[in-house]
């Protein structure tokens, strides 16, 4: 049996093929394989009819591979994320409203992925139902999910390309509410490891439930070589622009991982804390972290800083840079540092910017404009000892969170200077 058309717009053949139809028998499954091809997906199956005319029963060994998994959603109705091309093997099996996927293994990207799949018929709803396992996770496979764009090299290694516009970080991909709203379900998902990564994540657990087009993501978990990311989030899609809201905690996330040492130096050294509450619309990350409010806080407790890094906090011109031109190692005390920002309309305003040291007592101010992708900050020190020189000027960060710019105030420098002189 062979066919050409289209499915919901979409070029699509299927071909079937079987024994004579003169040899079937009530009480003997009757054997068949096809192969069906169309929205950038391919299909194939080899199986049975439990009882020949039957097509409510059956069990094959089914084999799809194609470029997203997100183009299935056409052929099959169940909505899936976006991926880098995948290839997955396993037992399908058909008892009525009931299609199960079982024991399927195969790869998403660079990923390995493994786990069962239902979808029955709950009050006349779709619901579907995954429990999935990665023995290996190549974190840019995952980033696809939230619509970063990615390219699988000729060794089938994923690779980034771009999280959203050109120079831009979150990821301008919109939502298919729509797709949300045709169905319900639950997925659990678990990385065993993680591929050696710059965050240096070392485990995943995830947990969704999606019921009458409202997603909630819990838990969502990453646990680092040391520290771990725990939190949840809501997407309520019931409305054209989906409303989100998250709440994500971090805990004994080491400095020396954000900030890394350069030259062999590390330049800070410590945990932090933190944690992160938003909410507000948006069809994508992007457009959802541009109008959200909420807050943003990072704490680290204690911790070690390089001295000569600590003496430009306060700009003080001659310990500091005699520090780092000498090649100084010498650390001194992070008493405590404390971030704290209030968001709205996507600003994040410093209402507590502190880090306090052995030798300097810095404060700063300004914003982060989320859906500009943007620093505005001003950091002013204040050294704890008395100094022979020393040029008064803030520290400032500028420019995008793709390429940040950390310098100082020039005008200030200038302007002490000329007073310097006429004294």
């Amino acid at each position: 049996l062979d066919g050409r058309g289209a499915l919901n717009g979409a070029p699509l053949t299927l071909r079937i093929e079987g024994g004579a139809f003169v040899n079937i028998r009530r009480d003997t499954p009757y054997h068949f394989t096809a192969d069906l091809r169309g929205s950038r997906s391919h299909l194939a199956a080899d199986g049975s009819v439990t009882r020949p005319f039957d097509l409510g029963r059956f069990q094959a060994t089914l084999t799809l591979e194609g470029q997203d998994l997100a183009d299935l959603y056409t052929l099959t109705g169940i909505a899936t994320p976006n991926t880098p091309p995948y290839r997955l093997s396993g037992a399908l099996s058909r008892d009525d409203a009931l299609w199960t996927f079982n024991d399927f293994s195969g790869r998403v990207g660079a990923s390995d992925l493994s786990g069962d799949l239902k979808v029955d018929k709950v009050n006349d709803r779709m619901r579907v139902e995954a429990q999935l396992v990665s023995r290996r996770l190549d974190l840019d496979d995952m980033l696809a999910i939230f619509g970063a764009r990615t390219r699988t090299t000729a060794t089938g290694e994923t690779t980034t390309v771009s999280s959203g516009v050109p120079g831009k970080l979150l990821p301008d991909a919109p939502l298919q509410v729509e797709r949300l709203r045709a169905m319900d379900g639950s997925l659990t998902y678990r990385a065993q490891s993680v591929k050696a990564n710059d965050l240096d994540i070392r485990q995943v657990n995830l947990g969704a439930e999606l019921d009458n087009g409202i997603l909630n993501l819990d838990p969502v978990s990453f646990n680092f070589n040391r520290g771990e990311l725990n939190g949840t989030a809501r997407i309520n899609a019931q409305k054209d622009t989906p409303y989100s809201a998250v709440d994500f905690r971090l805990a004994g996330y080491p400095l020396e991982s954000i900030i890394p040492a350069t030259n062999g130096s590390v330049p800070l050294s410590g945990r932090a804390l933190g944690r992160a509450r938003l909410e507000g619309p948006g069809a994508s990350i992007h457009d959802f972290a541009a109008s959200s409010k909420g807050s943003l806080s990072l704490v680290v407790p204690q911790g070690q800083m390089r001295a000569a890094f600590a003496e430009l906090l306060g700009i003080n011109a001659s310990a500091g840079l005699r520090k780092l031109l000498s090649g100084d190692e010498s650390t001194t005390e992070i008493r405590c540092a404390v971030a704290d920002f209030n968001v709205s309309g996507g600003v994040a305003r410093a209402q507590t910017l502190t880090i306090d040291t052995g030798v300097v007592l810095a404060k700063g101010t300004g914003t982060i404009n989320l859906g500009a992708e943007t620093f505005a900050l001003r950091i002013d020190g204040e050294t704890k000892k008395p100094r022979l020189l020393r040029v008064w000027a803030p520290i400032t960060v500028a420019g995008g969170f793709t390429s940040p710019r950390i310098g100082v105030d020039v005008g200030q420098v200038v302007a002490q200077g000329g007073l310097a002189a006429a004294l």
